[in-house]
């Protein structure tokens, strides 16, 4: 399985982020970064839902494939709009 890494800035502040990364094992981490206020990123917040193939234990596979598919969504914004693509 591939690694997907893809952010996309939101729409409210010109820091805060929504990033989906697949690792290795296929697991699917969601993190959301916000802006802090002076001009950075503030701590995200972070959730792991785990891959069905393999040991992972996966217990939401629609979630995952929503995932997956929001992940395509952000590259095709970002590729439409390259200046909205999230930097981290």
């Amino acid at each position: 399985m591939s690694n997907l890494d893809v952010s996309r800035k939101e729409d409210m502040s010109p820091r805060g982020q929504l990033n989906i990364f697949r690792s290795d094992d296929g697991d699917i981490h969601v993190t959301v970064y916000q802006d802090d206020g002076n001009g950075g990123v503030g701590a995200g917040s972070s959730v792991e839902f785990c891959s069905p193939l393999g040991g992972g234990g996966g217990k939401s596979p629609r979630t995952m494939k929503a995932l997956i598919e929001l992940a395509r969504a952000i590259e095709l914004d970002n590729a439409e709009a390259p200046e909205r693509a999230g930097d981290l």
